[in-house]
């Protein structure tokens, strides 16, 4: 376990100064400095891969450049860090709350395990990242490892890598609980995302998002089963998503949630290849609500330049933050690099894939009944306190997770492998975003309604009025021009 601290700890401080230029000194910053950390190892195994060199030189080189431009940027534009929140109590309680709850399922971590795809992807990649260009390079182009799926983004075997750098090969463990980490640091930004949607709220409801936010991290866990901590990067992308779609979709517009949502969907984009087309996804869709489209064809026409200014803003918001992960995909291409899931044709029809893949996927998706009842309780009872709290509409949400399932659904349609096979031993764990998104979802609502209820109660009259609001999330989402509308 002090290895996997050092390994955590060493990320975050690498991460850190971003983090805090990102998020601002909030309850997430925690959370997302090894997060960040973790993307560096991943954007230096792309010139590991393209130029040459090992790991942990590029590494170094990309966590200086990281810091270095923070640094600059502050410097240069006067724009320190602000001081820390006045409830600066409730943010330490809050990270203490999600904290605490992630700290229950890693307690699987005193019986270390490896399972089958950490044992035969992500260590098998993270030693080859570790072994430097040429180990690297040969080890994916060989046609002996086309079943671990050499095309896979190097987030995780970047991280096993630079732990085994700092304490040798010797123990495998090291690599894999970094990646069970890794996880509960992706989680934890979820869980901070939930607790900013009730923290400028009354005491009662800042106590009852924390709890929320807690309870989700613990659900994340749940629905990944031993994958979450048995060295599986499942839980990573999906979790990191996740986090995309409620600080980029949920929370309200400001420049500080935008910067984390970004964060979030690189993370995605560098863990898994579905982690990516779902990053991407997520990325439109935060576009379209940061820069909405007008519906008047005729305004589009007598203002061409802004018009098309909007739609290159709306092209940056994509491709900025998807980069890292779009620059591996076509390096990899590039190489001639790829898996076995489309090398062959299925002899299985469409029509029998595609009703194997629906029951397959169905029967991992107990939660989206409730979650539509809930849906539905909320439009018509809290949709005026959602408004009230400058939260996204939860149409967004919804449009982010049917986007995955489609994304998952039109892979195990295309894909050559066997289709019952194939939702056997993966279904559960491609799932998984979708299923923690709802949980979220969720919990979303219930603190709408405690905020609701809270602000009806002391204040009456002014229930129905904007004024009622209950302020903004900690943390600054809404510092910055962003932050001046609400959609």
């Amino acid at each position: 376990m002090t290895e996997l601290l050092v390994v955590i700890v060493g990320l975050g401080v690498s991460g850190f100064l971003p983090a805090l230029a990102a998020a601002g000194p909030s309850p997430v910053t925690v959370f997302l400095a090894p997060l960040i950390g973790a993307g560096m190892t991943a954007v230096a195994a792309v010139p590991e891969l393209g130029v040459g060199g090992s790991l942990l030189a590029w590494y170094l080189v990309v966590a200086l450049a990281a810091n270095g431009a923070v640094a600059a940027w502050w410097l240069t534009a006067r724009r320190f860090p602000s001081p820390a929140d006045p409830r600066w109590g409730w943010s330490a309680a809050t990270v203490a709350v999600v904290l605490g709850a992630l700290i229950i399922p890693l307690a699987a971590l005193r019986a270390p395990m490896i399972g089958w795809d950490a044992n035969s992807i992500w260590l098998t990649h993270a030693l080859m990242v570790s072994g430097g260009h040429r180990e690297l390079l040969t080890g994916l182009e060989n046609a002996a490892y086309r079943f671990s799926n050499p095309d896979y983004p190097p987030l995780v075997p970047a991280a096993g890598a630079l732990a085994f750098a700092l304490f040798g090969r010797g123990d495998l463990h090291v690599a894999t609980g970094t990646t069970v980490l890794l996880n509960a640091c992706a989680l934890g930004v979820v869980g901070a995302g939930i607790a900013a949607v009730g923290s400028g709220g009354r005491q009662l409801t800042r106590i009852g998002a924390a709890a929320a936010g807690a309870a989700v991290c613990l659900a994340g866990f749940a629905v990944s089963g031993p994958f979450g901590v048995d060295g599986y990067a499942d839980l990573l992308w999906a979790a990191a998503a996740a986090g995309a779609v409620i600080w980029g979709l949920v929370l309200p517009l400001g420049t500080r949630a935008l910067a984390v949502a970004w964060i979030c969907a690189a993370a995605a984009s560098l863990t898994k290849n579905e982690g990516l087309t779902t990053a991407l996804a997520v990325l439109v869709l935060i576009a379209f609500r940061y820069r909405p489209v007008t519906l008047s064809p005729l305004r589009e026409l007598r203002t061409a330049w802004p018009a098309a200014r909007e739609w290159a803003e709306r092209a940056a918001f994509v491709a900025l933050p998807a980069l890292p992960g779009l620059a591996w995909a076509g390096l990899i291409r590039l190489r001639g690099i790829g898996d076995n899931f489309f090398s062959s044709s299925s002899a299985q029809s469409l029509v029998t894939r595609a009703g194997a893949t629906a029951g397959g996927m169905a029967a991992h998706l107990a939660v989206v009944p409730a979650a539509a009842a809930v849906l539905l309780a909320g439009c018509c009872f809290a949709r005026g306190d959602r408004e009230r709290a400058r939260l996204g509409n939860p149409a967004w949400l919804w449009a982010a997770c049917l986007a995955s399932l489609a994304i998952i659904f039109g892979t195990y349609v295309a894909g050559g492998y066997e289709i019952h096979v194939w939702l056997t031993y993966s279904v559960n764990r491609t799932t998984i975003f979708a299923q923690l998104l709802l949980y979220a979802e969720l919990a979303i609502w219930l603190v709408v309604a405690l905020d609701g209820a809270f602000t009806r109660e002391r204040y009456p009259v002014l229930a129905g009025s904007p004024s009622s609001a209950g302020g903004l999330p900690a943390g600054g989402c809404s510092s910055g021009p962003a932050g001046s509308r609400s959609r």
